[in-house]
């Protein structure tokens, strides 16, 4: 008598090859949550990290928050305006920084402006600063490439800025320009009363960096803010009622 074997199949049935791939397709989505959790987890403690400073390299400590790109503080935006009208306005007859005398910068063909003056300009969008330089220029005494007058600028006032539209300000300044005659020693006063138009910009990065020349590190100084004044006008208390 002979008696047969039972050969196992060379497959499982189809019932439970079903089961297996669904008992592999269950643990890979449990395995992806797992690691979406884990994710979520870790962007949640790093938004939740609150930078509050920061520390430069020659000890000077700074505060740090994150912002949009075009959000500016205010106090910033204020520093600007201040640092234009103080540079425009305030000259001497030395270079700054230095006991040589400023031999000024020529704009146009017949007309010169102080050093500071120029650097000023940095900070005015650059076809606005080609079109105010020689009015400006028009506005310094020729008198003062020869040392006999210097002037200084007396800030009365500085409106909080006035966002008109995102990543542009105004800013109401109240100023007064003081000539000094050094021969005499007799002063002139004028008001200087601005509206003043800012935009936010990108930061600029000097491609050198500590190791380029003074001129091009002051240049990337004047717009180190991420600001440029694009417009200004007559102040008029009136409007801002």
């Amino acid at each position: 008598m002979q008696i047969k074997r039972l050969q196992a199949p060379l497959l499982p049935e189809a019932k439970n090859w079903l089961a297996v791939c669904f008992i592999c397709l269950t643990a890979f989505n449990s395995l992806i949550f797992v690691l979406t959790l884990f994710t979520a987890f870790r962007v949640n403690r790093i938004a939740a990290r609150k930078t509050t400073f920061a520390q430069l390299v020659n000890g000077e400590t700074i505060y740090v928050s994150e912002q949009e790109q075009n959000w500016r503080y205010p106090a910033v935006i204020q520093k600007v305006v201040s640092d234009w009208t103080t540079l425009t306005f305030n000259w001497d007859d030395k270079l700054p920084g230095m006991d040589k005398p400023d031999q000024g910068v020529r704009v146009g063909s017949n007309k010169r402006i102080p050093t500071n003056t120029w650097f000023a300009s940095l900070m005015l969008e650059s076809e606005f600063a080609k079109a105010s330089l020689p009015k400006i220029a028009e506005l310094v005494p020729s008198t003062f490439f020869s040392g006999q007058i210097r002037s200084t600028t007396i800030v009365s006032y500085l409106s909080e800025p006035r966002e008109i539209r995102p990543g542009e300000w105004e800013v109401d300044l109240v100023a007064t320009r003081v000539l000094i005659d050094r021969t005499t020693g007799r002063d002139e006063r004028i008001p200087f009363n601005r509206t003043f138009t800012l935009q936010a910009v990108e930061v600029p990065r000097s491609p050198l960096g500590a190791d380029a020349p003074l001129v091009e590190r002051k240049i990337y100084e004047m717009r180190a803010a991420g600001l440029q004044i694009i417009r200004i006008v007559e102040f008029n208390p009136q409007q801002q009622r």
